[in-house]
């Protein structure tokens, strides 16, 4: 498949900010990996907080839709079996060699707010991502299944405890905690019928 220069831009900061750090990286960097002149940069990107942006934009894009279809083959048509393998995608990814964490933290410490707006949409696409891969299962007053807030908290602490803790096993831990709480939601929902 041929990329476009602008799809190359956005591919190799990609890399270099995740590796590097989006303020460590600079411009020039960018030009060399991509091999390309500020001329031709500048007929893509106005600056390179322009191309942060854009490279955020299209990780969150690929992320989600990642994560959905890694739910669905790995979860199968349960709902319970789909979440819980968010928890697997948490685990395969902690044990990478090359984690250098979350790219969405990485972005909050060094700026306050061009990714204010990008925690917010993963935050609230994180808690539909049941429904958004086909799993979710309705409430008993009729709205549509969401991630159990609990859940997502305990996906969150997972991602916060490997990123920042170094802590290897943790999407181990929040997967058995994931169990636990739908476990726990299932008896109350055969109770109340």
């Amino acid at each position: 498949m041929v990329r476009n220069t602008r799809d190359r831009l956005i591919e190799a900061a990609g890399d270099l900010f995740y590796r590097t750090g989006f303020q460590a990286v600079g411009l020039d960097q960018i030009l060399q990996a991509v091999g390309i002149t500020k001329t031709a940069f500048y007929k893509h990107f106005e600056s390179k907080d322009d191309l942060i942006l854009a490279v955020l934009e299209r990780r969150d894009r690929e992320d989600i839709a990642n994560a959905i279809k890694f739910m669905r083959q790995q979860g199968g048509p349960d709902p319970r079996g789909q979440i819980l393998a968010l928890f697997d995608l948490l685990a395969q990814w902690f044990a990478q060699p090359d984690f250098r964490g979350c790219f969405f933290m990485n972005a909050a410490t060094e700026f306050a707010s061009p990714n204010d707006r990008f925690t917010g949409r993963r935050r609230r696409t994180a808690s539909t991502w049941p429904a958004r891969s086909g799993c979710a299962r309705r409430r008993r007053r009729g709205g549509p299944g969401r991630l159990d807030p609990a859940i997502d908290a305990g996906r969150q602490w997972r991602i916060a405890a490997r990123h920042a803790g170094g802590v290897v096993d943790a999407a181990t831990t929040g997967r058995r905690t994931a169990e636990a709480l739908l476990a726990l939601a299932e008896r109350a929902d055969a109770a109340a019928v």
